[in-house]
């Protein structure tokens, strides 16, 4: 309190004599931590450096062909990344989980929902249809469709703020629950 009491007088005495101003770094650097931490239900850094027997491999803007398009109901407000956890070793070896995302505005989940796994329609091969899943915490919605064999499984999901897209590895879908994937992946695990 005395500091701020301080800064705001030599400011006055600084105006009233014409001299400038200069912040120190100190002041700035409580806000910088602020923008750093992340905020429950969005998509974006820091992701957690562990998925439950998985590690962060990379996280990086996502590339040109899997950019989330916008929809009617749905526009795409944030920076889109590609998060990316693997396992390399032991019995978990070769799961791997890839999951593109962005903030964004959702004025509809469902039918933001259907447009998007209606236009990502249904690969050759594919073992299933796009099938409605537990997505976790609400509002929220998401559906995920069995990829031809060995190709594993891929899923979207749309809540309040966020639009995302999930693939798993063969190896990984059968053992690692989507809603729990989507609530680390936008540290929702709390609020749970």
């Amino acid at each position: 309190m005395n500091i701020a009491r301080t800064s705001l007088l030599a400011l006055m005495a600084g105006v009233l004599t014409g001299c400038t101003f200069t912040v120190d770094a100190d002041v700035t650097a409580g806000a910088e931590a602020t923008v750093a931490a992340k905020a429950p239900g969005s998509f974006g850094e820091p992701f957690p450096e562990k998925l439950f027997t998985m590690d962060r491999v990379s996280v990086v803007p996502a590339a040109e062909g899997d950019v989330i398009p916008d929809g009617a109901q749905h526009k795409i407000t944030g920076k889109q990344l590609t998060v990316t956890y693997r396992s390399d070793e032991g019995p978990t070896a070769g799961q791997q989980i890839t999951a593109t995302g962005a903030q964004a505005q959702v004025t509809d989940l469902k039918a933001a929902l259907d447009a998007l796994t209606e236009k990502a329609g249904k690969p050759a091969g594919a073992r299933t249809d796009w099938v409605p899943v537990n997505p976790g915490v609400g509002p929220a919605a998401a559906a995920c469709q069995n990829l031809a064999e060995g190709e594993g499984t891929r899923c979207y999901w749309v809540d309040a703020d966020t639009v995302g897209y999930l693939h798993m590895s063969k190896e990984a879908a059968p053992y690692i629950p989507f809603d729990k994937t989507r609530l680390a992946l936008e540290d929702l695990e709390k609020k749970n």
